[in-house]
């Protein structure tokens, strides 16, 4: 008897704490969305650092999350991956008002005062474009969210679906032309990070949410990195492939069979676009299922530095161009994995210390000779990988930090810039094209 009594009594106080750590995160969330609230629906023309604010109390929370306690008790009649996800249902990091998320297609205040310096002062304005593949990892959102407020950046984030799959549920997915469950990524939702699967799931929608009400772009990486294979879909399997990758980005909790996944703040309606993994697919056929899905835009190919973006099949084609390497007499794609495989491993933090010098170096080349040319857009791409030591993440951000900083240069998304495209005229992008403008 005094067994069970004691049996309850410690059942009892592990219910308790739950209720009690709940209650917290209720009244952790009332301040928060208090505080998102007021700083998040600025209007045009208001000042800037009224982001930050908003970027403190949704990078709070992605950080309580972060750091919640990974071995609380299992309550009766919940199951040990539902208890490993969290608490995540009750808030998901975000403001639930619609009204208090930034759009996605709207410059920063910072990159919409340089795109009206930039064409005030008869020219048109510097873009930068970053966007990085694979986006799933909640210590990568902490830091790329952080330069963007403090640069007045807009990034695009192309997420692999395969991310939002715990690994008992890869039967789920049925690629084109391959077995069920088939990945050329391997361990599904445990890759995002270094948690378990279930709650790596609950990060990751937890820091889509995040950057999406923060005016991020939310983009496709397509379900599960299928490079060579892909390149013989039909038009209708690149289709059912983006249609599972939207099935699992927006109902992570159906398909895992999960009640306390966050919510998804983004919609269908968010999917703009997409970059094929290995850049990958016959284009005209990708670009007609793109069509048909309702994308606005490509980011899948390569290209030639200083060629402003054109339309291919409806769509506008962002291409990655080619850069001058320094340190070599041969260019390559501006993306960092390009770099990481011409650089090769870096032995000694000495060798990933120049391996960020050059690639920084490289980057702003490109960036100074667009400035001082035909300002066409500068598109570049890099994955949530330390890849030689973090060499690249940091050359990136050095160069980030440099740019965006500049007047009439506007960092932002692949939306923002597509949209901006389509209020221009083809003579004034054909114009901008020749470099027929009054130079800075």
């Amino acid at each position: 008897m005094a067994t069970r009594s004691t049996a309850r009594y410690t059942k009892h106080r592990q219910r308790a704490a739950v209720r009690r750590r709940r209650i917290v995160l209720l009244l952790v969330l009332v301040t928060a969305l208090v505080t998102v609230g007021g700083a998040m629906a600025w209007p045009r023309g208001e000042d800037p650092t009224n982001s930050q604010v908003a970027l403190v109390s949704t990078k709070a929370k992605v950080t309580e999350k972060a750091n919640a306690d990974p071995q609380q008790p299992v309550e009766e009649g919940q199951t040990a991956a539902a208890a490993a996800a969290g608490d995540g249902a009750a808030d998901g990091g975000v403001p639930a008002d619609p009204s208090e998320i930034l759009p996605d297609w709207e410059p920063s205040p910072q990159a919409k005062a340089a795109i009206a310096t930039a064409l005030a002062n008869g020219r048109p304005p510097q873009f930068i474009v970053t966007s990085f593949d694979g986006a799933a990892d909640y210590r990568m959102y902490q830091r790329w969210l952080k330069v963007s407020d403090d640069v007045g950046a807009r990034f695009t984030f192309f997420v692999s679906g395969i991310y939002m799959l715990l690994p008992e549920k890869k039967d789920a997915y049925q690629p084109p032309q391959a077995p069920r469950g088939f990945s050329n990524l391997g361990g599904y939702a445990e890759l995002a990070g270094p948690k378990s699967a279930a709650k790596n799931l609950v990060d990751n929608v937890t820091d889509f949410n995040t950057a999406r009400a923060l005016g991020h772009e939310i983009g496709s990486h397509y379900v599960s990195h299928l490079c060579e294979q892909s390149d013989a879909w039909s038009s209708a399997e690149w289709v059912s492939e983006q249609s599972q990758w939207e099935q699992f980005m927006l109902d992570p909790a159906g398909v895992n069979g999960l009640s306390n996944i966050p919510t998804p703040i983004y919609t269908k309606q968010d999917f703009h676009g997409g970059r094929t993994p290995c850049l990958s697919g016959n284009k005209p056929l990708l670009y007609d299922a793109m069509k048909q899905v309702g994308f606005e835009y490509d980011a899948s190919q390569a290209g030639i530095l200083g060629a402003w973006p054109t339309k291919q099949q409806g769509l506008w084609n962002f291409a990655l161009p080619s850069i001058k390497r320094v340190g070599s007499k041969y260019d390559t794609m501006a993306m960092d994995y390009n770099f990481y495989v011409n650089h090769g491993q870096a032995e000694t933090q000495a060798q990933a210390d120049e391996f960020e010098q050059t690639t920084y170096q490289s980057y702003m080349n490109a960036i100074n000779s667009l400035y001082r040319g035909n300002r066409a857009p500068y598109i570049t791409g890099s994955h949530f990988a330390n890849w030689n030591k973090g060499a690249y993440m940091n050359a990136l951000e050095r160069t980030l930090r440099d740019a965006c900083t500049r007047p009439e240069t506007a960092c932002v998304n692949f939306i923002t810039l597509a949209r901006w495209l389509d209020e221009q005229t083809p003579a004034r992008l054909a114009k901008w094209n020749a470099g027929n403008f009054k130079q800075s």
